[in-house]
């Protein structure tokens, strides 16, 4: 359970569910490069398709002093913090995540609260595992005896419902909406059963509160709680708070960012019509509204059949959306070009001071490893077996390693993301069933390759494939033997700050840029750093 997540209703955009797999890796690209190269999509202020142009908003004046920070230098314009604060402000107060915006507004008591809910939910973890243990059962075999067998369907009122409360975003296509509107009111329905489930075996079960979470000056192996003797110590909520503050410090940066590449942009373009004796809006017009075009039928139908599994409806249904979601991404490549263009003459300095990346103390020799665990450089991935962008960096990742040989160990652990993939908790089983006889990466080609079959039938096609003892296998994989190494995986996960996958650890620093420049990067600061 992600539990720093608090957000409003319903987040249904289907652009943004299309574009999840890579958007993480393009922003951390962005950064990478945001002192020299140009900006990245969506940081021109230009108008969206048949909108009137926008008029870009001057830059500061040369001469013009603060006493707030100053975060870029552009030719001689001067832009400090103060100057964007306001959008800012704006677009975080505006952001559906409530945490967030608890956060940026007072970042001490948002602090405090998220250390007790962290707790609060371990606490949670900990009284499901210990009486599923005492029932001699799987975790998920008791959560699904307690919880998720009781859970009704939404009703056809009740999605409705939810659809017109959210038709702004959702528009007119119900039917397109309607398994997104369900699987959300089934989930809250499963987060309440579980609460009431966690509330009953705090009356069954012994739960003693130790020193309070937000006491100063801790020492390490506080006992904070404890559930049937077994401690939760303070080292396990530090980690998990590490991760969530930088992740918070993160958005708000690139928030910041975001808007800074914005007022930057501006300017230059600004600065280019003076030069040209003509108005900004005639740059927009013909640089970015004049040079869009409708997609065509063929890039629609092409884009949908890339991209069905991650779709909900059929074409027809989601043929406008798919070509809304196409048109901004030539929009906001003609904003990339011209932000290039006009970077490539300007001499500009950025200041906004970046988060530092925390690092984390993630253990090897819990997953599946291979190499020197004793090498320089260890790489811990958690991955989901059914995640595609999890299938997309496998490849990379093997390519890059080729190359280090065991100056690199590499290890996997499991995060499969259940409430979004079905088959992936069956398929991290699988995986350990192959493991076993000692077969495991060569099972997992086949697990990545095969993304849409990882049914039971097909793990089991599989593993006849790869030439395991079948026999032997079915039995491991039914067994539920290995469940408990797998929520060991999850839950230290979590104490990372995962979220999503994949998500990699380079000595306990997590990888920002998913492509093979970003890994090789990475790998070689991890060496220079072990000097």
């Amino acid at each position: 359970m992600h539990f720093m997540n608090r957000t409003t209703p319903v987040v249904l955009f289907l652009a943004l569910a299309l574009a999840a797999t890579t958007a993480a890796q393009n922003r951390s690209k962005a950064r990478a490069k945001k002192a020299s190269a140009p900006a990245t999509s969506r940081q021109v202020s230009t108008p969206k398709p048949n909108d009137a142009a926008a008029v870009p908003t001057p830059a500061p004046s040369p001469a013009a002093t603060s006493i707030s920070p100053a975060i870029a230098i552009v030719n001689d314009a001067t832009f400090t913090a103060a100057d964007i604060e306001p959008t800012v402000t704006q677009l975080i107060s505006n952001d559906p995540d409530l945490y967030l915006r608890d956060f940026y507004q007072d970042r001490a008591k948002a602090i405090r609260e998220a250390r007790q809910r962290a707790v609060d939910a371990r606490i949670s973890s900990m009284l499901i595992a210990a009486e599923a243990n005492k029932r001699k059962m799987t975790i998920d075999a008791f959560l699904d005896a307690e919880v998720n067998s009781k859970i009704a369907n939404p009703t056809e009122a009740e999605v409705r419902t939810v659809f017109d409360q959210n038709r702004a975003q959702l528009g007119d296509d119900f039917d397109g909406a309607r398994t997104t509107i369900i699987n959300y009111l089934r989930n809250e329905r499963v987060e309440k059963g579980r609460n009431e489930l966690v509330n009953r075996l705090k009356m069954t079960n012994t739960v003693q509160k130790g020193a309070d979470v937000n006491s100063a000056n801790l020492a390490p192996g506080t006992v904070l709680a404890s559930v049937n003797g077994q401690p939760l110590r303070i080292e396990t909520i530090n980690e998990r708070m590490q991760a969530y503050v930088y992740k918070m410090d993160r958005r708000i940066y690139d928030t910041q960012l975001q808007v800074l590449d914005r007022r930057i942009n501006d300017t230059l373009i600004i600065a280019e019509a003076t030069k040209k004796n003509i108005g900004a809006e005639v740059i927009m017009r013909t640089e970015i509204t004049d040079k869009l075009k409708p997609p065509t039928d063929a890039e629609i139908t092409r884009f949908y059949e890339e991209n069905k599994a991650r779709i909900n409806g059929d074409l027809a249904s989601a043929r406008a959306a798919i070509a809304d979601f196409l048109q901004q991404q030539q929009q906001q490549k003609l904003e990339a070009d011209l932000a290039t263009r006009l970077r490539s003459g300007a001499k500009i300095q950025i200041l906004l001071p970046e988060p530092t990346a925390p690092i984390f103390n993630v253990p090897v020799g819990k997953g599946y490893g291979r190499g020197d665990i004793n090498s320089a450089v260890k790489i811990v991935e958690f991955t989901d077996f059914q995640c595609s962008a999890c299938g997309a960096m496998y490849p990379v990742m093997e390519e890059v390693l080729k190359s280090y040989g065991t100056r690199v160990y590499f290890e996997i652990r499991n995060f499969p993301l259940t409430s979004l993939h079905a088959n992936a908790f069956i398929a991290a089983q699988a995986a350990a069933a192959a493991n076993a006889q000692g077969k495991l990466w060569p099972y997992i080609d086949y697990l990545f390759k095969n993304q849409s079959a990882l049914d039971a039938d097909s793990l089991k096609k599989y593993a006849t494939q790869v030439g395991l003892d079948r026999k032997r296998f079915d039995a491991d994989f039914e067994s539920g033997k290995f469940d408990n190494d797998i929520h060991r995986d999850m839950e230290e996960g979590e104490v990372y700050g995962i979220e999503g996958t994949p998500t990699i650890f380079i000595n306990g620093v997590k990888l920002t840029t998913l492509s093979a420049e970003g890994l090789r990067d990475a790998i070689e600061k991890a060496f220079a750093r072990s000097k």
